[in-house]
């Protein structure tokens, strides 16, 4: 029998070979395999016992928490009184101190009640470069108190250190708010490491998170100071609620702080709130550049007061640089100038792709840059629409364009070269300026703008080409006199009572799908009526510039009707219908020519008279002397045939000839075939004859083998 030995600590291991019933010749196949078989069994069992990992859950109420991970393992411990250098317990009285735990859990809900209690007690996690901590937030609750006038110097509720990497798994409800004004909710801030921290929902139990700011930090990223900048943060699940502190980002920068490589993807479903500070971006006066990146089939929601919806804080002098793409869904919206997507007086880069639907509604500049002013003498807005659906809302009433910038540089691009593209420009106005572009020439006295200058790119030629691009999937349609309903934020209640609240300052304005306002200018990306070179385009030109398609055939004018042409325009979503009428002809017969006199026949010449015919001689009369036969024929034979002498060689040979065709021909002989059957007993008696000698030589083998 197998002898197992397993001493904790010490794993010794003993095998003997136990299947001495198979000792044989016969069995030795079968023994090696069993022995491969319960080898490899043990090697499991001991491996198992050797690497198992501790993994269990800690009452975030106890005390606070440092997670540490390096050397590719990851350990926790828990303090008491960290000044007095002393540790939490377990239930078995063993400090958590060091306690290596690959798979860690965070709670403040109580076990026996299922109450979720609230706690000030913090979360350190630290992943040394090359390392990973993984973390699971499960019903916590964290709030700091409010210590505005305290001088409060204890950290951030959660803080994200090193240049590792963190992931945050959400399970329940968690709730982590920061009570002081030098940090963020959830802080990660580039001056403690660069790493990456990825707040996800593998698990799909919708896990949710509430994350506030307080004063400069914001809800998610940066805080004050040394800690406003911010990179690589990563949400890819979960229902997240962010909202910054007065001058922090809600997903961002805090006051004056970056916010570098923000991405929201996956199935991430996103709600972001800044006042100063952008509702994904950066941070109030922030001075460097930021970047943003929402796609898959995230949804996201962001406002702010004073800041960008997604991209600059207030009065930022950066550059932001914004891409959402996929299926993506955002909706974004600003109370005051800056853009709803974009930058307040900084240069911004804005892309949309793909099937991404997007709604900004601005009280200036929808998306684009709001004022166009920065520090460095100058902005340049980029624009680049190549797929989805926009809907740019301007409330403005002094002429803003809902899609470009107010001042500055602006390089527009509308095309459908990465998917279907519908834009849609929105003014709450009358005005029936153009709505993409640059305004123009600011009137102090009326606090308007005289003109809105279309970009190049929205431009169109006398031929009818435009810039925007040659594929007939892009159209945009701009409306003035647009209504807009109120809605509401689900903005959250922070312990900054200075923070973000829609209660204080504005509503959420919803879009109506069915009244859009009035209709005034319908822009394609095609030349106009190149296809119909026939056709006098001048009399068809309108404003609208539709690539219409001919319907039916061209009723010619006459001189007592008129014609007429249908179009309908081919462009996808748009099917306008045009009817021509080609006027009637009037033509003015012009005066025939006079024919001219025709000259005068020349007289005929007067014939010769004929010669008179001479007197033909008289023949004369000749001798007849009849002549010789030369040859006398011999006299028929008695049965009435010719002699033979008489038959030509020509009828001789004809008859010939005539006998040779009329006698038929003898086919050629058929080529020998096989004679198969002949053979047929042969090859049979040959095969049974060879299968004979093979069982017979069979036979001999085995007798000959067990006779050795």
């Amino acid at each position: 029998m197998p002898v197992f030995g397993i001493v904790p600590g010490n794993v010794h291991v003993s095998v003997s070979f136990l299947f001495g019933g198979f000792c044989n010749a016969e069995n030795v196949k079968q023994q090696f395999a069993l022995r491969v078989l319960s080898t490899a069994a043990l090697m499991a069992m001991v491996s198992s016992i050797a690497t198992a990992a501790f993994a269990d859950t800690y009452d975030l109420t106890k005390g606070s928490v440092d997670i540490l991970a390096e050397g590719g393992k990851q350990y926790i411990t828990q303090w008491e009184d960290k000044g007095n250098d002393t540790c939490v317990k377990d239930g078995e009285g063993k400090e958590i101190r060091d306690r290596e735990d690959s798979d860690i859990t965070l709670t403040t809900k109580d076990e026996t009640t299922d109450e979720t209690k609230t706690t000030s007690n913090t979360v350190t996690i630290t992943a040394e470069d090359g390392n990973t901590a993984n973390v699971t937030l499960q019903d916590v609750d964290i709030r700091q108190p409010d210590s505005y006038w305290s001088g409060n110097t204890d950290p951030a509720p959660i803080e994200i250190k090193g240049n590792g990497d963190t992931n945050l798994e959400l399970n329940g409800n968690n709730t982590v708010l920061s009570g002081n004004k030098k940090h963020a909710g959830i802080e990660k801030a580039d001056v403690n490491g660069t790493g990456t921290l990825t707040i996800k929902d593998d698990v799909n139990d919708n896990g949710k998170l509430l994350a506030g700011g307080y004063d400069s930090g914001a809800g998610i990223g940066g805080g004050d100071g040394e800690f406003a900048d911010t990179s690589n943060i990563t949400i890819t699940g979960g229902k997240i609620t962010a909202s910054g502190g007065y001058y922090g980002a809600g997903i961002g920068g805090g006051e004056g702080g970056n916010a570098a490589n923000i991405r929201i993807e996956g199935n991430a479903d996103v709600a972001a709130f800044g006042n100063g500070g952008a509702g994904i971006g950066s941070g109030y006066q922030s001075n460097g550049n930021s970047d943003i990146t929402i796609t898959d089939h995230a949804t996201v929601e962001a406002a702010s007061k004073d800041a960008c919806g997604i991209g600059d804080g207030h009065n930022a002098s950066g550059k932001v640089t914004i891409t959402i793409s996929g299926n993506a869904s955002v909706n974004a919206e600003v109370r005051s100038s800056p853009a709803a997507i974009g930058s307040d007086t900084s240069s911004a880069t804005v892309n949309i792709e793909d099937h991404a639907d997007v709604t900004a509604v601005s009280s200036g500049v929808a998306i684009g840059t709001g004022s166009g002013h920065d520090y460095n003498g100058g902005t340049s807005t980029v624009i680049n629409i190549t797929g989805g659906t926009v809907n740019a809302v301007t409330r403005s009433n002094e002429s803003k364009p809902a899609i470009g910038t107010v001042d500055g540089n602006l390089d527009l691009t509308i095309n459908s070269s990465t998917g279907k593209t519908t834009v849609n420009a929105y003014t709450t106005s009358s005005d029936s300026l153009p709505l993409i572009g640059t305004a123009d020439h600011y009137d102090s006295s009326t606090h308007k703008y005289d003109s809105i200058s279309p970009s190049e790119g929205a431009e169109y030629n006398k031929d009818g080409s435009s810039n925007l691009g040659e594929d007939n999937a892009a159209i945009i349609n701009s409306y003035c006199n647009t209504p807009l309903s109120n809605g509401t934020f689900n903005a959250p209640e922070t312990l900054d009572s200075a923070a973000f609240h829609e209660s204080i300052y504005f509503r959420k304005h919803i879009l109506s799908d069915k009244n859009k306002g009035d209709l005034t200018k319908v822009v394609h990306n095609r030349k106009y009526m190149e296809e119909n070179p026939n056709i006098d385009t001048k009399k068809l030109e309108d404003e609208d510039l539709h690539d219409w398609k001919l319907v039916g055939k061209v009723v010619e004018p006459t001189t007592e009707k008129d014609g007429y042409a249908d179009y309908i325009c081919s462009i996808d979503k748009c099917g306008q219908t045009k009817h021509v009428v080609l006027p009637k002809l009037t033509p003015e017969p012009s005066e025939p020519d006079t024919p001219n006199k025709p000259d005068t026949p020349n007289k005929p010449d007067t014939p010769d008279t004929p010669d008179t015919p001479s007197t033909p001689d008289v023949p004369s009369t000749p001798e007849v002397t009849p002549a010789d036969p030369a040859v006398t024929p011999d006299a028929p034979a008695q049965d009435g045939t010719a002699p033979a002498d008489t038959l030509t060689a020509d009828t001789t040979a004809t008859a010939q000839n005539v006998a040779q065709n009329a006698e038929p021909k003898a086919a050629a002989p058929a080529a020998a075939l096989p004679q198969t059957g002949a053979n047929w007993l042969a090859v049979v008696g040959t095969a049974l004859s060879g299968l004979f000698l093979l069982a017979a030589g069979f036979v001999l083998d085995r007798k000959n083998r067990r006779m050795n």
